[in-house]
């Protein structure tokens, strides 16, 4: 023994020392031989696996870890076999220790020969440190996504369009989230369609945004969670209950994965916003609730936008109305001071009569057109007010006939100048002069333009005048205004006034043959025994939908006020056709209108929208002529079996 070796009492006190020293760290310590079992391991390992170290000394590797933990850390032990120093970093699942978060450091055990004889492995667990950073990094997060939203709010409320906004916040949202597409998406008023307004897709993506979806298409289960608020968070559609009887749908758009949030408001589901992968994915808790608060942030900077649209619409139309209100009422007075000025002056009784009436003339223009908000006025009611005075009492006096025929507004009032001063003079001089005078005035279209025939006989003869009064020269100056040629024949049975207008007058499909005053009639017998279902929530307008209908002769069905009132009707009643209004109580007639057409039933919307956005029947608009209703209805009749 040289001075240099130690002592076996000083081998023996080290070898002590240095198991005593590597039983007191908390890391696992072990010694590996070449066949790869424990040959050494500190007290640490009986505290992770539970059992006593010589249960582990002479073990392999496999048997100790079990075959998902030893497979994890294969290469490591390989590389470490070969005379490789390596440090392994990751989650291994050893099977009695459970999943842990460790750090390995091989070390080979290299004899003078260079012969590998095994390795000495240190291990130390580092989950909770993994955690603190997952959670560190969590926050991070968190406070960059907090800062992103006040940003994005920033910019969004530089945006005046609803689609601007959707797509500005679908862009971020997709870039936070490495997503392949994000959208947002609003809901019909039943819940049943949806329309995506805004998106973004990374490249090769389909782009969705305009044309209606049925959302029950991508999975009844799934909708009915949007329309219930529940958020829906797919990580394979392939592999969920919810989405997999609908796969044909997402393979159509490469959908794998998918979040999407809804927004229940007042009750109803108005929108969603996603974002869709088009691999499996497992989206975590706090990327759903971005997908969220994002959400929100649209609907709040839609609802901006629209009401600050509404607003500049309403003002603009403010401005529009009071400009029209002040063009027409200055026009009315300087027509009226016109007559004033030029009704020739005879006598204070003559002159009152004379002016008292060409202003009621206007009046009773003005009044036609502020019933149809000045689109026109119809000719047959136009007629009829100007001649009422000389038809209560022998209707037969009078005969008015022609197809339906619409004067636009800038017409009316001069054409019913001009027909004031014809029954004028023929009251005076002419057919309505005397009892037994017949007026008739019959219209029709002749090479585009309207032709109406004034025609009186059974009055006194006629000669033409030997000059031209105030009268005749207002109807030549009116009928110029309409771009009308006025002429007149001066027969000895009755003068005959023919008028013809190239502008001012169009066929009015809708207005039958009725005047406006007479809007409570209806046609008989164009239903004649169909059973009309009606659905409308508005009762006065139900009862007189009913009277219409029945004056038709239609059986009528209900009325129905609601949705689940229409539907039962339908499965327990027999029904020819139905009417619909559009809205019932805040709810699209949609199911109504789809459980009508599964069974061939034709409809017909009756709607207070100008435009409803509906293309699968007929639609008037409220207030709607008896005769068009019944028309539009008996368009296709059927006949039962």
């Amino acid at each position: 023994m040289t001075d240099d070796a130690p002592s076996p009492s000083h081998a023996g006190r080290r070898d002590t020392f240095s198991a005593t020293m590597a039983d007191a760290v908390p890391i696992l310590i072990g010694y590996v031989d070449a066949d790869r079992r424990y040959r050494f391991v500190n007290r640490a390992y009986e505290t992770w696996f539970g059992v006593r170290r010589a249960d582990i000394e002479g073990k392999s590797l496999l048997e100790v870890m079990g075959e998902a933990a030893y497979e994890r850390v294969r290469d490591h032990v390989d590389g470490a076999l070969e005379g490789q120093s390596l440090t392994f970093e990751g989650e291994v699942p050893y099977q009695a220790a459970g999943l842990r978060h460790v750090e390995a450091k091989y070390v080979p055990d290299v004899a003078p020969d260079g012969a590998v004889l095994g390795y000495y492995v240190l291990v130390t667990d580092i989950s909770a440190r993994k955690r603190a950073e997952a959670e560190l990094a969590r926050l991070l997060v968190r406070e960059r996504r907090r800062a992103l939203m006040l940003d994005l709010g920033r910019q969004l409320r530089e945006e005046s369009e609803v689609a601007a906004i959707a797509d500005k916040a679908c862009a971020v949202l997709a870039e936070q989230l490495g997503a392949q597409r994000a959208g947002y998406a609003e809901v019909d008023l039943a819940g049943v369609s949806t329309q995506i307004v805004g998106e973004w897709g990374g490249e090769g993506v389909q782009p969705l945004v305009g044309p209606l979806f049925v959302l029950d298409d991508f999975g009844p289960a799934m909708s009915d969670d949007l329309r219930a608020g529940v958020q829906v968070v797919i990580d394979d559609v392939r592999e969920d209950m919810r989405t997999r009887h609908s796969l044909e749908a997402y393979s159509a758009l490469d959908i794998r994965a998918f979040v999407a949030v809804p927004l229940v408001k007042a009750g109803r589901l108005v929108s969603y916003l996603f974002v869709c992968q088009e691999r499996p994915r497992t989206w975590g808790v706090d990327e759903v609730a971005f997908v969220g608060d994002v959400a929100e942030l649209i609907w709040a900077a839609s609802g901006r936008a629209r009401a600050d649209a509404a607003l500049r619409q309403a003002e603009e139309t403010e401005r529009l109305l009071i400009r029209e209100v002040d063009h027409r009422a200055k026009n009315v007075l300087a027509v009226v001071q016109s007559l004033v000025q030029l009704t020739p002056f005879v006598d204070k009784r003559q002159y009152v009569t004379a002016l008292s009436g060409r202003i009621g003339s206007l009046a009773r223009s003005h009044s036609l057109l502020s019933t149809t908000r000045w689109t026109g006025a119809v000719l047959r009611a136009l007629l009829e007010q100007e001649l009422e005075a000389y038809s209560v009492e022998h209707e037969s006096r009078v005969v008015l006939d022609g197809p339906p025929v619409l004067i636009r507004a800038e017409a009316a009032q001069s054409l019913g100048l001009v027909v004031h001063e014809l029954a004028t003079n023929a009251s005076k001089y002419g057919a309505l002069s005397t009892p037994g005078g017949v007026l008739e005035v019959r219209w029709t279209w002749e090479a585009g333009r309207l032709v109406v025939d004034w025609r009186e006989s059974g009055g006194p003869p006629t000669i033409a005048p030997a000059r031209r009064g105030f009268g005749s020269t207002l109807i030549q100056n009116a009928g110029k205004q309409l771009g009308a040629q006025v002429s007149h024949d001066w027969r000895v049975e009755g003068l005959h006034c023919r008028i013809e207008l190239s502008r001012g007058a169009l066929p009015h499909a809708g207005g039958g043959e009725r005047s406006a005053a007479m809007t409570g009639a209806a046609p008989d017998g164009g239903l004649q025994d169909q059973r009309v279902l009606v659905v409308e929530d508005e009762a006065l307008v139900a009862m007189e939908l009913a009277r219409v209908l029945a004056l038709a002769g239609a059986q009528v069905v209900g009325p129905a006020g609601d949705v689940e009132e229409a539907l039962e009707l339908i499965e327990s009643s027999l029904i020819d056709r139905a009417v619909l209004d559009v809205n019932l109580g805040g709810r699209m007639v949609t199911p109504v209108a789809k459980a009508l057409a599964e069974r061939a039933i034709p409809f017909v919307y009756l709607t207070g929208y100008q435009e409803p956005g509906l293309d699968d029947g007929p639609v008037l608009h409220k207030p709607a002529a008896p005769e068009a209703l019944v028309s539009a209805l008996a368009g296709r009749r059927v006949e039962r079996v």
